[in-house]
């Protein structure tokens, strides 16, 4: 018994004509006669009562109709359900920084989805370790984040880049123009620090409780924009990533003396499934960085 022959079974009894069924299916006359045919020898039972002018089901017919359209009916549920599924599998989540965002994602997405044009991706501005977090809880398939040199526990990591914090003033800054600034000095500076959730920010706090720093924080905010709007006006200093000085914006970037390294990575859950999907961006973004 095929699929196929209780499509055309079906198609007939609904239509009551098979020249019907052959119009509405594509299919010629004869292979859906040939097809009913096969299927009440397999039977053992006739399934329709050919008069000259009527073609409908017999007794044994009509019971074999409703139990046929059942079964067409789950298989095509079937058939949309996993359909649905499957869309979604297009679509990988993804968890951003907002200063990876601002430097690194934009080329990368833009990238990625001219070449793999069939997946979508659902991006999510979250702190490093909030991202981190998210991925360990199922949130977030994939997160592109800043993290030590060891990869966090029950996390797989590809590195991407290795970078720095900077410090960050004005121009018209008395630091400015220093190879090096220490964090003695930096601690009395008027400071905007990113909030909480940042593994630079959390690196941060740890050096300055390491040498019994209080630094003089203005405000928190996660806001580049604003952030570079009060560097520039000489209002206060900020921690920042090289990358997301423009050229022209007449910000100074200077390296703590002790230096501020940290990795950019695209992490995943290790004791998980990973779509199809997400293995090619995983193994996109390291072709890319390689």
């Amino acid at each position: 018994m095929k699929l196929s022959q209780l499509r055309y079974f079906s198609a007939v009894c609904h239509l009551g004509s098979i020249t019907q069924a052959a119009e509405q299916l594509h299919i010629s006359q004869p292979a859906i006669t040939a097809a009913i045919q096969a299927l009440e020898n397999e039977l053992g039972v006739l399934l329709l009562s050919r008069g000259r002018r009527t073609l409908v089901p017999t007794p044994d017919g009509e019971l074999f109709w409703k139990r046929c359209d059942g079964i067409l009916a789950d298989v095509d549920g079937l058939a949309a359900d996993f359909q649905e599924l499957s869309r979604q599998h297009n679509t990988i989540s993804v968890g951003i920084p907002p200063m990876v965002g601002f430097f690194l994602f934009p080329q990368i997405f833009a990238e990625f989805t001219h070449s793999h044009p069939e997946i979508h991706m659902k991006l999510t501005e979250a702190g490093s370790e909030t991202a981190k977090e998210m991925v360990k809880n199922g949130e977030l398939e994939l997160a592109i984040i800043a993290l030590g040199d060891a990869p966090p526990a029950s996390l797989e990591a590809q590195p991407l880049i290795r970078t720095q914090m900077m410090f960050c003033v004005s121009q018209e800054n008395h630091l400015a123009g220093r190879r090096t600034v220490e964090l003695p000095e930096i601690a009395r500076e008027p400071l905007i620090l990113f909030t909480s959730g940042h593994y630079h920010q959390e690196m941060l706090q740890s050096r300055f409780r390491s040498l019994g720093l209080t630094p003089n924080v203005l405000f928190h905010s996660n806001q580049l924009l604003t952030i570079k709007s009060f560097l520039r006006q000489n209002l206060a200093g900020a921690f920042l990533l090289p990358q997301v000085i423009e050229p022209g914006e007449a910000i100074a970037a200077m390296p703590v003396r002790e230096p501020l390294a940290l990795n950019i990575a695209v992490v995943w859950r290790r004791d998980v499934f990973i779509t199809r999907e997400a293995r090619q961006f995983i193994r996109f973004m390291k072709s890319r960085f390689e």
